[in-house]
């Protein structure tokens, strides 16, 4: 029976405790241990080859099952398809490029209304006689000037 004699502690005396003797692993615990650590160092991947491989199958059991059947149903349909998704997908970007710029707008205007009475006071502090200080919260001119 092999094990490995872990080192003793010095105690305050500097003499060394007993060491203590352990029974070593069993196989199945040794593999499965093994095993496991290279699952953890290496999962993400492997989990990503399986899952590429699972995609491959799949696209070609597709390619299979439609090889050398074609028919004038499936054409038309093939086409609309594609009609039906180039359009959704322009309506979906267009769409998301209004929202975000109306949502860019509103924090733009916020940040005017945040900052237009602190940039008034620093002007009015450097300058009290000057126009251009009386701008209005949006960073318009005032209807007197225009």
């Amino acid at each position: 029976m092999l094990s490995r004699m872990p080192r003793g502690k010095k105690s305050a005396d500097n003499s060394q405790k007993t060491p203590v003797f352990k029974e070593p692993p069993s196989f199945i615990r040794w593999f499965f241990g093994h095993v496991f650590s290279v699952l953890r160092r290496h999962g993400n991947t492997v989990g990503f080859w399986i899952g590429m491989a699972y995609i491959a199958r799949q696209v070609s059991l597709a390619f299979i099952a439609f090889a050398g059947k074609e028919s004038n149903a499936s054409l038309a349909f093939n086409l609309m398809s594609n009609v039906n998704f180039v359009f959704t997908g322009s309506v979906a970007i267009s769409g998301l490029s209004v929202s975000l710029y109306l949502r860019e707008r509103a924090q733009h205007r916020n940040t005017r209304r945040r900052l237009a009475a602190r940039i008034t006071e620093l002007e009015l502090k450097i300058d009290p006689t000057r126009t251009s200080s009386q701008l209005t919260e949006e960073g318009l001119t005032r209807k007197e000037d225009r």
